[in-house]
């Protein structure tokens, strides 16, 4: 018989193991950061997509108008509800594939619109308005009354996108120079309303939903105003707080975050300007149609001259 043969098999060392995990742990750390591009750059190209949807969505509705819709147009009081409330999104639902959700919108009484909790009209997810790198802490938020906090206005599905108001949209300051605003009986814009230039104007950007000093500042500053992580609310339709809600401007630069110890003019600024979680900058529709990625380095005035649809600034479109 031929003897058996003997395998020596000898265990590795906790040095060799600790040398083992070290080299691990480096490939790791040179992976993650081309994975994180990776994702980053699919999140972009995802973000890209949606904004042409929502371009194309616009301009079918401005084949079949004539105009874009406008901002927002408020519900008035008929006997005891308010009825006709309607906004730029609620108008493009049944362009953007959601046909069924505007034809359960109830445009005769709006207080049927947010019944259900988080199954009413006013709390669906639209996945198409929602960016993949947007820092949505919820999709769903619930609208609190400012004068009593117990009292809820219902549930909003949020957007992480928002139509060019022009160099300004807060409630009480709405510049009126960019191509959605409130409807006070003049309807939308056309394309030919848009004298800079329908590849010079912004149609729609991004909105990005964290920024830790706002959440500081706020409280103290601004107390009426919600969270930042509140707004966005597409459905919004009851009040002149809508705006902030529907619509992005350019009182300061892309991306801006409020600064330490930031007043309330900063927290003001940070409500409506443009931004996103993509690095360097921010995706806009213009009103061509076309989508470009827009660098925040980009100046201020020149943010503005391509928010305004008739300014007649001399820019060049990035």
């Amino acid at each position: 018989m031929r003897p058996s043969s003997t395998i020596n098999r000898r265990a590795f060392t906790l040095i060799e193991l600790l040398v083992v995990i070290a080299i691990i742990a480096i490939l790791i750390g040179l992976l993650l950061p081309a994975v994180q591009k990776v994702r980053a750059a699919a999140n972009r190209m995802v973000c890209t997509n949606h904004l042409k949807q929502i371009a194309l969505a616009a301009h079918n509705y401005h084949d079949a108008h004539d105009k874009f819709p406008a901002g927002a147009h408020f519900p008035v009081l008929f006997g005891n509800r308010l009825t006709g409330g309607t906004n730029l999104w609620i108008e493009l639902l049944p362009y953007l594939e959601q046909d069924n959700l505007y034809k359960k919108w109830d445009q005769f009484d709006n207080r049927n619109n947010v019944v259900g909790g988080t199954n009413a009209a006013t709390a669906q997810i639209i996945k198409i308005l929602i960016c993949p790198s947007d820092a949505l802490q919820d999709a769903v938020v619930e609208h609190k009354a400012l004068i009593s906090p117990s009292w809820s206005w219902g549930f909003y599905g949020l957007s992480s996108y928002g139509g060019n108001a022009g160099t300004f949209s807060l409630p009480t300051v709405v510049s009126g120079d960019g191509i959605f605003w409130i409807d006070n009986g003049n309807g939308g814009i056309g394309l030919e309303g848009i004298t800079d230039g329908s590849s010079n104007t912004f149609l729609f950007g991004e909105r990005y939903h964290r920024d830790a000093e706002f959440d500081v500042r706020e409280p103290i500053v601004s107390p009426g105003i919600p969270p930042l992580a509140h707004h966005g609310k597409w459905a919004a339709v009851a009040n002149n707080g809508v705006m902030p809600n529907l619509t992005l401007s350019t009182p300061a630069p892309i991306n801006y975050r409020v600064p330490p110890g930031g007043d309330v003019s900063t927290v003001a600024n940070r409500i409506c300007a443009f931004g996103s979680g993509h690095p360097g900058g921010a995706n806009f529709a213009f009103a061509d149609g076309s989508v470009r990625f827009v660098s925040e380095s980009t100046p201020l005035l020149t943010l503005q001259a391509l928010s305004t649809r008739a300014g007649g600034e001399s820019v060049t479109p990035p």
